[in-house]
């Protein structure tokens, strides 16, 4: 009778164990086009993976970037790899390098509530600063954007950890001017938040900027801009646009509210 009873008992459980070895063996041979898939579905749209070959797990593609005109823009062939054993300590780690050089892109690693980028390095064009603002969109903005990020955290409303973004030959179709100049954004967080500052390396527009950001939070910018007098008149209609003249040629630009700026 105990026997039979523990037989009884063992049947579902083996069961399980057997439907357990499926679904993993499943999640193993998902085919990479799915993180071409969850990339798209998590920024909208804007960022894809083509030619993905290989799985989910590991594999090679070309990272592109769906620009607002609707051009699509080659930004790196990459490899990836997704540890599978992190999976098991609710952890996602993410590793991603050129398939040519092998740069590391991104390293990053995923829990809940806690998203910690190790390192990040890629190049952007500037038109894609059209996907997340109707003003940056409308202003036809052009140049070619470098981005790095070290060992940021966000992690229950705080942040820690630096990032940069250099903005080389930027230009706007609104203007005649080009370019209008090369820009770096610096951010750098000890806890509360991302303070960012933002600098002018050269060229006759002059941008100035500092101020916080906060995930989850309200965040704050001031930014100005002044163009030489040179150009002042060319470039009226388009700062005008992006902003309200505060003195004569310098101009506070206002960013689009759901990018959560706040101009004082």
């Amino acid at each position: 009778m105990n026997t039979l009873l523990a037989r009884n008992l063992l049947r579902p459980l083996r069961w399980a164990g057997v439907m357990l070895a499926l679904a993993l063996a499943y999640l193993a041979m998902c085919p990479a086009t799915w993180l071409d898939a969850v990339l798209q579905g998590r920024t909208a749209g804007n960022l894809g993976m083509a030619g993905a070959t290989g799985t989910i797990w590991r594999g090679t593609g070309t990272l592109q970037a769906l620009l607002p005109s609707g051009e699509v823009a080659n930004l790196a062939p990459v490899a990836w790899e997704i540890s599978l054993g992190e999976l098991l300590s609710l952890r996602l780690h993410i590793t991603v390098k050129s398939s040519q050089n092998g740069t590391p892109v991104l390293d990053a690693t995923l829990k809940p509530g806690d998203l910690r980028i190790q390192t990040a390095r890629l190049d952007l064009p500037a038109a894609l600063l059209g996907a997340v603002s109707p003003t940056f969109r409308s202003a036809d903005l052009s140049g070619q954007l470098s981005a790095q990020a070290n060992d940021v955290r966000l992690e229950a409303g705080q942040a820690t950890g630096s990032a940069q973004v250099v903005w080389q030959g930027a230009g706007s179709g609104l203007t005649r001017v080009r370019p209008l100049g090369n820009y770096q954004l610096s951010l750098n967080g000890s806890g509360g938040g991302l303070d960012f500052h933002l600098a002018t390396l050269g060229g006759p527009l002059d941008l100035e900027g500092t101020g916080q950001w906060n995930p989850g939070r309200k965040s704050s910018y001031t930014i100005t801009a002044t163009p030489t007098q040179a150009t002042r008149k060319d470039l009226e209609p388009l700062l005008r646009m992006l902003g309200r003249e505060v003195s004569p040629g310098s101009y506070q630009l206002a960013l689009d509210r759901g990018m959560g700026a706040i101009t004082k």
